[in-house]
């Protein structure tokens, strides 16, 4: 399979009410930077969905949340994906979302 990626990062703030006693600062609202990487399967090897056009698509995306009160990273990477579904329905997809580089989730779609 041939993939094109892209990437953008964007400063946002959650919190995580429910955290277990040992992370009990997570309850707190706090900061990071969040850094997301968009996978969206190319259909031959001519580039088929255009890198610029995709992160075009993937900064409109991340305009319209409200950064003061994210959720976790499943959740955010959940919601980009479901606008990613809505453009590239026949295609396999992945969205990976990190809390600043080093902690994150990942949710795909296969279209098979």
């Amino acid at each position: 399979m041939i993939w094109a990626w892209v990437t953008k990062r964007f400063e946002g703030y959650h919190k995580w009410s429910a955290a277990p006693e040992e992370v009990a600062f997570l309850r707190d609202k706090h900061r990071h930077i969040f850094h997301v990487k968009v996978y969206v399967e190319q259909l031959h090897d001519n580039r088929d969905v255009e890198f610029i056009l995709l992160n075009r698509m993937l900064g409109t995306v991340i305009d319209g949340f409200d950064k003061e009160n994210l959720g976790s990273c499943e959740m955010v990477a959940e919601e980009i994906m479901a606008e990613m579904r809505e453009c590239y329905a026949n295609r396999s997809l992945l969205v990976d979302v990190s809390e600043d580089g080093e902690n994150g989730a990942a949710v795909d779609y296969d279209r098979q």
